[in-house]
């Protein structure tokens, strides 16, 4: 706030010298109004005191772990196509091929998932942490790729709740 208070002061001499040189502080045409300022966070507060871990549990709420351990089977498989860049690893799903080989891929991702153990217990567990971890597991599956998601959405949430719930009138 002080480095644009000093600029905004600095122009108004210069405009006011140029066009009066006698008009006083009070007939100030520019001025720096706070109501429409930044002040960025890293002023205020130094970086170092912000905890990452905090963040996420307030913003992911639970199963944070599960949530870890997806990403990191996600990164480690050639069929998400991770990349290295400036140090770190980034998956992205490649929309340019032809719909048909992207069908493929998710159904290749979809298998992958399952020998690794995504989905054990997604049909059998009933509780309410078990429920939290596909809840999770499925925001991270959504994030790297949401025809991914829908998939997997659309065949275990819905067709299997349907059979759950039928067997559940009987």
């Amino acid at each position: 706030m002080e480095r644009a208070s000093f600029r905004t002061n600095v122009l108004t001499r210069h405009l006011l010298s140029q066009e009066n040189p006698n008009l006083d502080d009070d007939d100030v045409l520019l001025q720096s109004w706070p109501c429409i300022s930044y002040t960025p966070a890293e002023a205020s507060e130094p970086a170092a005191c912000f905890d990452v871990y905090e963040m996420r549990k307030l913003m992911d709420g639970h199963n944070l772990e599960e949530r870890d351990w997806l990403y990191g089977v996600i990164i480690q498989s050639e069929v998400f196509n991770p990349r290295s860049i400036g140090g770190r690893v980034h998956v992205w799903a490649d929309y340019n091929q032809p719909m048909e080989q992207q069908r493929e891929m998710t159904m290749r991702r979809i298998e992958y998932l399952s020998d690794c153990g995504v989905f054990r217990g997604w049909l059998t567990e009933n509780e309410a942490e078990a429920e939290l971890r596909k809840v999770a597991l499925g925001e991270v599956i959504a994030i790297f790729d949401y025809s991914l998601a829908i998939k997997i959405g659309v065949h275990v949430f819905l067709c299997w709740s349907k059979v759950l719930v039928g067997k559940l009138r009987r």
